[in-house]
């Protein structure tokens, strides 16, 4: 039980203090054995996107979302897609099923997102952006989004918002009968899910939940997908503005083939403690084809990924403070190959070329969590090591940073309807240049050691009105970085020259929120003011053949965001969201300044409408629609308006059974951009069977 007393708030945040001044991280709780009696701080977003009809949550002032299974399972959507669907988020991608796909958010560019996996950065020390494309949503249980901020228990670091991608836990979440087909509250379940598409898709997926005792359970799950990505095209022969020359073409050495595994456990001791352990594996490949115009049937990749974490929740202390640590590895290998650097051209070579980099990572860390009765706060305390080192024919190199990282976040109850918070966060690296002296590939500059960098840091600050009213309001502000990776400063790839001067990209975000719902709470309505001034951004300038990356990048940009949520009657649910936004590049460059930021259009709009039918059928459409794009920083490769449409018929004959057909790209778009070489999927159908048992 929690007393109410000033005095137990004060003593609860100098005991956090105390824990971030000798050393105390912060996990994010999962759920837990429905039969364990648990007390310790569940944090909840608050916001779930997707839910059944006439179904609101009333925390409409959070600026965080969370997406569960029902807005993706069985409808062939890639994460990339998904996220888009949600207002100031664009994306882009290279292809088919598993093809190079990333996401911007509110104008800030994709490399600028935090992207992470059960809340481990997937941001690996290229500095790019993560690629969503090797992302199985079928491992996935719920999506946390963040397009204001990093959050303190991620560390705080970066400049574009983060997403988390949730693996299945060890307890269903409360809605996931609907998608997973789990008999929740039994100790045994599982699910089988396959389906198959277009162009030779398919998925499986098998998850199954044990719990042998009380005190333990049990989550395991194998997942399974591949795509012939044979899919035909309009090849424009290199020439996009004279059509006489092109020609019907099949996109080849396409394929990508992904398997992966996730293990977790829970286990309450005789102390109370909670032990936390999870193992995720994931191996993929396939072709690299190339541009649409320079196809090549000899290159492809391959990458592998392992996660494994354990983290401890120690009992509640002095009735209101809970202690989490522990540690998680991570190792991380991918690798390009090509057999015929100029096949294209009918130059032979026998030589088996392959570039690629291993990453191991070692991530230690101690949370520390306050819940008072007006006070609720969160300190984290993370340390890290990275190294990187060669694979294939590159030349013998590795690179290493440690860091140290400070975090917190905390919210204070003013009066019943107003909440006080703020958000900061310290990084302090130190990068380690084998063992101290490394050659630039110009071979003109010798470093001796790696540069010294000084600590970096950020704050947040926010109001938040009206929470459990039909009304209210939020606001906040912030300013935040993103410090270059060992590869922007220390590049060492073919045709890489680093810049080890790098400074950090900085970024001062504003948002206003405001909400309101019918007195039935069947319908709701969220509008978000942003804007945001961006510096120091980090370009790859290209001079030659070679690449630098440069401090070059300046950015002034303000929106507004709408969504309308509506389920009039109970068989229906209608979702609205609008995007204006006014994307400026301000970089001192006359080409530049004042030019629309690329890829980012003025406004996009989404339509989606669910119907629950007779018969236990259900039916969604959605389309999109967005204003014309720029292409390029100086704004001469325009590409039109363009609009997208996808649909899905699910039938539930039995309460563990779902089958659902999907159509994807209705209007057979196969060129959403003429500037693009790499061509698009048109219209794609799958058919998905869910059965749980």
């Amino acid at each position: 039980m929690r007393e109410t007393s000033s005095v137990k708030n004060a003593f609860g945040a100098f005991v956090l203090c105390c824990c971030a001044f000798f050393g105390a991280p912060l996990v994010f709780a999962e759920d837990v054995p429905t039969s364990v009696e648990y007390s310790g701080p569940v944090k909840d977003l608050g916001l779930t996107e997707v839910e059944a009809a006439s179904s609101f949550s009333p925390k409409l002032a959070e600026s965080a979302v969370e997406l569960t299974p029902e807005s993706w399972e069985g409808r062939g959507m890639s994460a990339a897609e998904l996220l888009s669907t949600l207002p100031g988020i664009q994306y882009y991608r290279q292809g088919g099923l598993g093809s190079f796909q990333t996401v911007s958010f509110r104008g800030m560019r994709a490399k600028s997102v935090i992207v992470c996996l059960d809340g481990i950065p997937l941001n690996d020390a290229g500095g790019g952006a993560v690629d969503l494309g090797q992302i199985d949503l079928n491992q996935i249980e719920k999506i946390e989004v963040y397009k204001d901020r990093v959050p303190a228990k991620f560390g705080g670091s970066g400049v574009g918002g983060a997403v988390n991608f949730v693996t299945k836990g060890v307890a269903p979440s409360v809605d996931s009968s609907v998608s997973d087909g789990l008999r929740n509250g039994n100790r045994n379940s599982g699910r089988i899910l396959a389906s198959y598409g277009s162009h030779n898709s398919w998925e499986g997926s098998i998850l199954a939940r044990l719990q042998p005792t009380d005190s333990v359970v049990f989550t395991s799950s194998i997942t399974t997908r591949h795509s012939d990505n044979d899919y035909e095209f309009l090849n424009r022969n290199g020439t996009p503005y004279d059509k006489s020359d092109d020609f019907t073409d099949k996109r080849r050495n396409a394929e990508f083939t992904e398997h992966s595994g996730l293990f977790k456990a829970k286990v309450l001791h005789t102390n109370g403690v909670f032990s936390n352990v999870s193992a995720q594996i994931d191996y993929s490949e396939g072709g690299n084809p190339g541009r649409e115009d320079y196809q090549t049937s000899v290159a492809g990749f391959e990458g592998e990924r392992i996660q494994v974490s354990y983290m401890a929740d120690l009992p509640e202390l002095f009735d209101f403070l809970w202690l989490s640590l522990g540690t998680s590895g991570v190792f991380e290998k991918s690798l390009s190959h090509s057999y015929y650097p100029l096949d294209h051209i009918g130059y032979y070579s026998s030589e088996f070329l392959e570039y690629g980099s291993a990453g191991y990572e070692l991530l230690p860390v101690l949370l520390a969590s306050y819940l008072g009765d007006d006070l609720e706060a969160n300190v984290r305390l993370a340390g890290g090591y990275d190294y990187y080192e060669a694979r294939g024919n590159s030349k013998g190199w590795n690179l290493g940073r440690y860091s140290f990282n400070a975090s917190f976040d905390a919210e204070y109850r003013l009066w019943k309807y107003v909440a006080l918070g703020a958000e900061g966060s310290s990084l302090y690296l130190k990068d380690d240049i084998q063992g101290g002296k490394f050659v630039l590939p110009t071979m003109s500059t010798n470093l001796e050691s790696a540069k010294e960098r000084d600590a970096s840091f950020s704050g947040r600050g926010f109001v938040r009105l009206g929470e459990s009213l039909p009304f209210g309001m939020s606001a906040s502000v912030g300013r935040f970085y993103r410090e270059p990776q060992l590869m922007e400063l220390y590049g060492v790839y073919p045709g890489v020259v680093s810049n080890p001067e790098l400074d950090e990209e900085t970024a001062v975000r504003m948002e206003i929120l405001a909400y309101a719902m019918s007195p039935s709470r069947k319908t709701s309505l969220r509008t978000t003011y942003f804007e945001t001034r961006s510096e120091n951004g980090i370009y790859w300038m290209v001079s030659g053949a070679f690449m630098k990356p440069m401090n070059i990048g300046e950015a002034f940009i303000r929106g507004l965001e709408a969504e309308l949520e509506s389920a009039p009657v109970k068989f229906a649910k209608i979702v609205l969201r609008a995007t204006w936004q006014d994307a400026k590049d301000r970089s001192e460059s006359q080409v530049y300044r004042g030019k629309k930021l690329p890829y980012e259009p003025a406004q996009s709009y989404l339509t989606e409408m669910t119907l629950w039918l007779p018969f236990h059928f259900d039916f969604t459409w959605t389309s999109e629609y967005r204003t014309k794009i720029y292409c390029d920083r100086a704004n001469r490769m325009e590409q039109n308006a363009s609009a997208f449409h996808r649909a899905s018929l699910g039938f539930k004959p039995y309460a563990l059974t779902r089958v659902v057909f999907a159509v994807e790209n209705i209007s057979d778009e196969t060129y959403r951009n003429e500037y693009t070489p790499y061509p698009m999927p048109g219209r794609e159908y799958k058919l998905t069977i869910t059965q749980g048992f």
